[in-house]
């Protein structure tokens, strides 16, 4: 069993958690019993700790956090906007919005283990989810500080779209997109550049990390060509991986790409599959797209399979600051097979999730939520999942109110560490005193606000509601406090609400 005599400091207010580990024995058939184990703690005789009650929170160690995808694709809806266009309501994806924000959760002290779960409970949800009665806040915390973590070496094998339309695009920014992944490696990484046009050329093969010249000669010598696929890249990148990567070494490619679907390969899956197969053997997969025409379904994807990640920047210039803010992110890996299951108590019903893709939520008759996100990566930014709970009610009878310490549901947590260790756990979630609120809760009360009336407002505007689109968004109920705090957020509200009234 893992340790647990420091785990009651993790825990809030009116929380009981309960953890353990599995050893290694049955990892291989670990990915088919997953869901099996979440329901079977006691196999591995879980402790449980009540949580000492604190009267203020306690300042949070420097550590990291993880993130659930999503990094930086609301950037879709911005790119709409300063182009005059009103964008469709899909492009406005929770995982993508938080992703944007450092949302940190109320801690108690520090993680003992890989991943933390930290809970929040409120009775104040946004007026936008009505009859929602609760808001909880989900949060990660992990045991790897700040400062004086070192992540392991790794080889990066770039696949850079030789897309002719990356001119439009600014082709004379590579080097610079270049030199911002650079930045974040050292002499112990290694680097190599292919191509996914038709010749398949490898331009730079096994440089040192911090070969700038090396590197920027490589970058320049990139041909254009209207012929060839991203996954043919991939391919290439992968072998070159294979054969060339010193021992203990991470490996990933990155695809550097306008995400175009014409480019990404013959369906959305395929990039996909190629992750999949990948990382059965150590490899995982990373895409940046930037501008424009991007293939959502083809990154959607690749962000559910195990390993893979994607970025998003405004424009091939954006990409060096996607670099420097979600490197970890991106590039490294925290656990596999994440999985919450989530229970209401008697009387409640779960309303709403946020933050999550929706092709990682399934749900049961019983009104239980279970999620699955193949790979959460490091993160410098806190990340976080938001929950909404309305009142099942009694028939002639009005719901009763949520109170301070009752409970609300219950969630199970489990992942895979890297190792192939399996960990279980389960946390209780009651409400909290006000006045012990987090920044990250506050702030996601106001993000969620926000999202939910613009992808409504935006809804009903496609349908010709344009009344009622404009109506919906005078309902945000932003002001000064928000706009100081969400300035693109509340810009975008502003533009979005003239290009309706102009039409």
């Amino acid at each position: 069993m893992r340790p647990t005599s420091s785990l009651a400091l993790l825990l809030l207010l009116a929380s009981t958690f309960t953890w353990a580990g599995g050893d290694d024995d049955d990892d291989d058939e670990a990915e088919d019993i997953a869901p099996a184990r979440m329901k079977m703690e006691m196999d591995f005789a879980p402790l449980e700790i009540s949580a000492p009650a604190m009267p203020a929170p306690m300042a949070a160690p420097g550590s990291f956090s993880a993130r659930v995808g999503g990094s930086g694709d609301i950037e879709d809806l911005y790119l709409a906007l300063a182009q005059g266009i009103l964008p469709e309501p899909g492009v406005l994806r929770p995982e993508g919005l938080f992703a944007m924000h450092d949302l940190p959760t109320r801690k108690t002290g520090p993680c003992d283990v890989t991943l933390c779960l930290l809970g929040e409970v409120s009775a104040a949800p946004p007026p936008a989810v009505a009859p929602a009665q609760a808001l909880v806040m989900l949060g990660f915390d992990t045991n790897l500080p700040l400062e004086g973590w070192s992540r392991p070496p790794m080889h990066v094998a770039v696949v850079i779209d030789a897309d002719p339309a990356l001119v439009q695009h600014g082709g004379g920014g590579l080097v610079g997109a270049m030199l911002g992944l650079q930045a974040n490696l050292g002499p112990q990484d290694t680097l190599s550049l292919v191509s996914a046009g038709r010749e398949q050329a490898v331009y730079a093969q096994a440089l040192a990390g911090d070969d700038q010249g090396g590197w920027i000669t490589a970058a320049r010598r990139v041909a254009l060509s209207a012929e060839g696929q991203v996954s043919q890249g991939v391919a290439r990148a992968a072998r070159l991986l294979q054969e060339t990567s010193p021992p203990g070494h991470l490996m990933r490619v990155l695809v550097l790409s306008t995400g175009a679907p014409h480019r990404m390969g013959a369906a959305p899956e395929t990039l996909k599959a190629q992750a999949v197969t990948l990382a059965e053997s150590g490899i995982g997969v990373t895409a940046v797209s930037f501008g424009g025409g991007l293939d959502t379904a083809g990154m959607a994807a690749l962000a559910g399979a195990k390993g893979g990640a994607f970025g998003r920047a405004p424009s091939l210039e954006g990409v060096a600051r996607v670099f420097g803010e979600d490197f970890e992110a991106l590039f490294v890996p925290l656990v596999y097979r994440f999985g919450l299951e989530i229970s209401p108590a008697s009387g409640w019903r779960l309303s709403g999730v946020f933050g999550v893709p929706e092709a990682a939520l399934t749900w049961d008759s019983a009104g239980v939520a279970r999620l699955t996100v193949e790979t959460l990566f490091v993160s410098r930014k806190r990340g976080a999942i938001y929950l909404t709970f309305a009142p099942e009610g009694v028939s002639g009878m009005p719901p009763a109110p949520l109170r301070e310490g009752s409970a609300l549901a219950e969630v199970r947590l489990s992942y895979q560490q890297l190792s192939g260790e399996w960990i279980v756990g389960t946390r209780r979630l009651a409400p909290e005193p006000m006045e012990l609120e987090s920044t990250g809760l506050r702030d996601g009360r106001a993000l969620i606000q926000w999202l939910v009336t613009m992808r409504e407002a935006l809804a009903q505007h496609q349908a010709g509601d344009v009344d009622g689109a404009l109506s919906r968004l005078a309902e945000m109920g932003w002001g000064p406090t928000e706009a100081a705090r969400f300035p693109k957020e509340y810009a975008a509200w502003l533009e979005t609400l003239a290009l309706m009234q102009a039409r």
